[in-house]
C-alpha cells in the first residue's frame, strides 16, 4: 500500500468550541468545518499538559511530560527524545515545519533555581544536581526570541527534532520573530518595522492584550505560515511528506490584522454561563492557585490568567474569532495548494491545537491555574481519504497523537511511547491524565503541581500540598460551577476517581530505559 502523506495544521491556544464544527454558531470556519465533515472529529480530545511547550512535547513524543522531561515552559524537549517526525524522516519521509515549534525555550529569563536540601556543605558541581545532564547551552537556544532580534538570519542545525525543512515563527500576535523576521524585513524594503503595540495604529480598545496592528494582512505571521506551507507542498518530489503548518494565532495578544480586526462585533458575543462565578471569589482553592490569578491581575498584559469585565471579555473573544477566521482562510488556501499537487487523495490532513483558553470561563482570560474544560479540551480532526467520515466519542490525549500518526503510516511505535492508536478498532476508552507543574513563584516553597483525571463524564483535580481539590460531574454540570470535592454524597465517586488517578499514573510510568542484562 502507498504510504500516506501527512499535513498537520495546528493553532495555538484554541479551545475546541471556538470552531463551527464543534458547535460554535458565531465564528466562521468553513474550511476547517469541511475537514471535519470529510473526516473524523474527536469530541473528547484532551491535553496532556495545559501549557504550550509541555503539551507540544507530549504531542511530539507520545509521552507524558513527567517522562519526556518537558514538564513546564522553560524546560526544552531533549535533543535525545524521539519525535514522530524523527521516525517518519528515518523511514523516508520528507519532513517540514512552518510556524511555531516551541520545542525549546523562547525566553532567556532566569528561572527560579531550587536549593540543595538538608544540612551541611553544598555538593560540588555538577553533583549538586541529581541529573547531571541539563538541557542548556547553545544547542538549546535556537528559539530564543532575542537571538532572532539580534540576528534575523540565525542558523538552526537540521534536522530539528526530525524536521529537515524549517521556517520558524517565535512569539504571538504581531510580535513574532524567527525566520519570519528576515522574510518581513525583505518585504518591508527599508520601511519601519510595523510590529508591536508601539507601532500600532493608535486606536487601542480599552482592554488588556489588544491593539490594532500596523502589520497588513499580507505581511502578518498567519500569512507567512500559510505561504511557506503552500511552498513546501509545491515540491515535486515523489517522497511521502510530513508537513506541520503551525500558526501562532489565535494566542494572545489579540491583534488580527486588517479586516479581521473588525470582523466580529463584540456586542454579538455571548458570555460563558460561568462568567458571573469568578475564580477570585472561590473559597475552596489552595492559596497558590488563588495567587496565580492575583499575579495576572497585577500584570494583565503578561502571560498569567486575569479576571476581566464583560465588555473587555467580549472584545477579546471577538478578536480571537477574527484571528481564527484568518487561519481558516489560509487553511482553505493550503488545501487548495494540496489539491493542485494531485496528492490530496493520498494525504491525511489533521487539524488540532496545543491547548485551550479560559476565554471568559469563570470571568477569566488566558491559561494557567485551574484545569477547566475550555483549557484542557482541544480540537482534533483527522481527515483520511481512506476512512469513512464520522464523529468519535473515544476519549483521547495528546500522547495518543504520535502513535495514531505512526500507525497510519504503517510504522510501529518506538519503545517507551505511551499513547495508543485512536483509530484502532480495539482502542480502549482510557482515562486521561493531565499533568501540570504549576507556577513555582506562586508559593514560597515552589510546590504548585497538580494532577487531573478526566474519566466517565467526571473531572477530578488534586493540588500539591493541599487537602482541597475539585470534582465535577461534566454531564450534569458542563460549566463546572458546583465543586463536589467536599460533598459527602459524592464521596464514593471521589474515591473511585482517586483510585483511577493512581492507576493511570502507574500505567504511564517510564518504560523507555531498557534492561542491559537479565538474570
Amino acid at each position: 500500500m502507498t504510504r500516506p502523506n501527512f499535513l498537520v495544521i495546528m493553532t495555538d491556544q484554541q479551545r475546541a468550541d471556538h470552531l463551527g464544527c464543534y458547535g460554535n454558531g458565531i465564528v466562521r470556519t468553513p474550511h476547517i468545518d469541511g475537514l471535519a465533515a470529510r473526516g473524523t472529529r474527536f469530541d473528547r480530545f484532551y491535553v496532556a499538559n495545559p501549557i504550550c511547550q509541555p503539551n507540544r512535547a507530549a504531542l511530539a513524543t507520545g509521552q507524558v511530560t513527567s517522562v519526556n522531561g518537558c514538564r513546564q515552559n522553560g524546560i526544552p524537549l531533549g535533543l535525545d527524545c524521539t519525535t514522530y517526525a524523527d521516525v517518519l524522516r528515518a523511514s523516508g519521509y520528507r519532513t517540514g515545519l512552518t510556524g511555531k515549534a516551541h520545542f525549546q525555550n523562547v525566553s532567556p529569563v532566569p528561572a527560579r533555581q531550587p536549593e540543595a536540601t538538608g544540612q551541611g556543605a553544598k555538593p560540588p558541581a555538577p553533583f549538586d544536581l541529581s541529573r547531571r545532564s541539563q538541557r542548556r547551552g547553545p544547542d538549546y537556544a535556537h528559539e530564543i526570541r532575542k537571538n532572532w532580534i539580534e540576528d534575523p538570519d540565525h542558523a538552526v542545525p537540521r534536522p530539528y527534532y526530525g524536521f529537515d525543512h524549517l521556517r520558524l515563527c517565535i512569539g504571538h500576535g504581531d510580535q513574532v520573530e524567527g525566520h519570519y523576521s528576515a522574510w518581513l524585513r525583505d518585504r518591508l524594503d527599508g520601511a519601519p518595522d510595523p510590529r508591536g503595540r508601539a507601532a500600532s495604529l493608535g486606536n487601542d480598545l480599552d482592554a488588556p492584550q489588544i491593539w490594532r496592528t500596523a502589520v497588513p494582512e499580507d505581511l502578518y505571521p498567519t500569512t507567512y505560515v500559510g505561504q511557506e506551507a503552500c511552498a513546501f507542498l509545491q515540491d515535486p518530489s515523489d517522497d511521502p511528506f510530513l508537513l506541520v503548518a503551525s500558526f501562532p494565532d489565535p494566542h494572545h495578544p489579540f491583534t488580527p490584522p486588517g479586516r479581521y480586526f473588525d470582523m466580529y462585533d463584540p456586542a454579538d458575543i455571548p458570555l460563558p454561563e460561568s462568567f458571573d462565578q469568578p475564580t477570585s471569589a472561590r473559597k475552596d482553592l489552595p492559596r497558590h492557585i488563588q495567587r496565580v490569578y492575583e499575579i495576572g491581575g497585577e500584570k494583565p498584559d503578561a502571560y498569567w490568567p486575569f479576571h476581566s469585565d464583560a465588555e473587555a471579555t467580549r472584545q477579546m473573544i471577538a478578536l480571537n474569532y477574527g484571528a481564527i477566521t484568518m487561519v481558516d482562510d489560509w487553511v482553505g488556501r493550503i488545501l487548495a495548494a494540496l489539491e493542485e499537487t494531485g496528492k490530496a487523495g493520498n494525504t491525511i490532513v489533521v487539524f488540532m491545537s496545543d491547548h485551550g483558553d479560559y476565554m471568559g470561563d469563570h470571568g477569566t482570560i488566558l491559561k494557567h491555574g485551574l484545569h477547566t474544560h475550555g483549557l484542557i479540551r482541544v480540537p482534533l480532526i483527522w481527515s483520511d481519504p481512506r476512512r469513512t467520515a464520522g464523529v468519535s466519542g473515544l476519549q483521547g490525549s495528546a500522547i495518543d497523537f504520535a502513535p495514531t500518526l505512526l500507525q497510519a503510516a504503517g510504522i510501529k511505535c518506538p519503545i517507551g511511547m505511551q499513547g495508543r492508536d485512536l483509530l484502532a478498532e480495539d482502542a480502549a476508552d482510557l482515562p486521561v491524565l493531565i499533568e501540570d507543574a504549576g507556577l513555582a513563584f506562586a508559593s514560597d516553597d515552589g510546590c504548585t503541581a497538580s494532577r487531573t483525571l478526566v474519566h466517565e463524564r467526571w473531572r477530578l483535580s488534586v493540588f500539591e500540598g493541599s487537602d482541597l481539590g475539585e470534582l465535577y460531574d461534566l454531564e450534569a454540570d458542563p460549566h463546572e460551577v458546583t465543586n463536589l470535592w467536599a460533598d459527602p454524597t459524592a464521596a464514593p465517586r471521589k474515591a473511585y476517581m482517586m483510585q483511577h488517578l493512581a492507576l493511570r499514573m502507574i500505567a504511564l510510568r517510564d518504560t523507555s530505559l531498557l534492561s542491559t542484562h537479565q538474570a
